[in-house]
């Protein structure tokens, strides 16, 4: 079995994603239009932004999470359909926001920007992928509880 899991953050437009340790910790993440699922599941490194996936990722993941904001429940079935495997969701509200915070851990912010109060700071990129991992940690948590809950 797999040590990391895979999660999104689906939009209309994009969808962010993150491929996150058991740990919690981002192993790597990126973003793709919506529309190209398909293209994303057969190769994932065209829409990288951080870290580097590990090898057959996708298949390899111990789980799929996925927010349940607007569009989830279509993009959720897609996923199932294309992958065969079950997808858990999780309550995604305020991820965006948990995305800022992950990004300043994961890019320090200058002598200058860290004079700003961190909600001042803005990230200089989309946090889709952040949300993602943010998705992700709530996802891992989720399945602490049910699995400490069947013992």
């Amino acid at each position: 079995m797999a040590d990391f899991v895979l999660a999104f953050d689906p939009g209309r437009d994009k969808t962010g994603f993150a491929f996150v340790d058991l740990d919690g910790g981002l192993i790597s993440s990126g973003i793709f239009p919506t529309q190209e699922l398909e293209r994303f599941l057969v190769d994932l490194s065209p829409y990288i932004i951080e870290g580097t996936p590990p090898e057959n990722a996708i298949q390899r993941a111990q789980l799929i999470i996925i927010g349940n904001g607007t569009h989830s429940r279509e993009f959720s079935g897609r996923v199932e359909a294309m992958t065969g495997r079950e997808v858990m969701t999780v309550d995604e509200r305020n991820t965006t926001l948990e995305a800022r915070g992950l990004y300043w851990r994961l890019h320090r912010p200058g002598i200058f920007m860290r004079l700003l109060p961190e909600g001042m700071r803005v990230p200089a990129r989309v946090l889709d992928d952040l949300a993602a991992w943010a998705v992700a940690l709530r996802g891992l948590k989720k399945y602490r509880d049910i699995r400490r809950n069947k013992l």
